[in-house]
């Protein structure tokens, strides 16, 4: 036999649902924990244009891309041009096989970001972006004890 709830009881748990619903929807991020995209912030950047992105962190604001250049280092390290159409912007990926010391390069018209190698292999990473009007190319630079150097670019 069904148990009727008084008026009163069920009013508390109306409320309490929407309350729990609503609390939800006005925190995306405690449902989700998909990067919150928002292109704006990096391609258009207030009026300043594309420059914006410069610097900026792909994953944190959610630029996906696809590979447009690739080629394997002579020290074995796998690097990627990657460009992202939502950002309008392009970064370098690597995957270090060898565990090789180094470091990977965006170098754009008039910026360069770096980020190195922690010498393991298996480790992936990319460096900051660089705004499309800047050419970048992805580069990995590498010094050797003797003083000479590799410079590898995929463009």
């Amino acid at each position: 036999m069904a148990k009727l709830i008084s008026s009163g009881r069920a009013r508390n748990l109306v409320a309490t649902a929407v309350l729990t619903f609503s609390t939800l929807l006005a925190a995306p991020g405690v449902a989700s924990a998909a990067p919150m995209v928002d292109p704006d912030l990096c391609r258009n950047g207030g009026g300043s244009g594309y420059l914006s992105c410069n610097g900026k962190d792909p994953e944190a604001l959610g630029c996906t891309g696809a590979t447009k250049a690739s080629v394997v280092t002579k020290n074995g390290v796998y690097i990627e041009l990657r460009y992202s159409s939502l950002c309008q912007a392009y970064w370098t990926r690597y995957t270090n096989t060898p565990g090789s010391t180094g470091e990977a390069r965006i170098k754009g018209n008039s910026v360069t970001y770096k980020k190195t190698l922690a010498a393991y292999a298996g480790e992936t990473g990319w460096t900051p972006m660089a705004a499309a009007n800047q050419s970048p190319r992805a580069c990995l630079f590498f010094l050797y004890a003797t003083g000479d150097y590799l410079e590898s670019c995929a463009n």
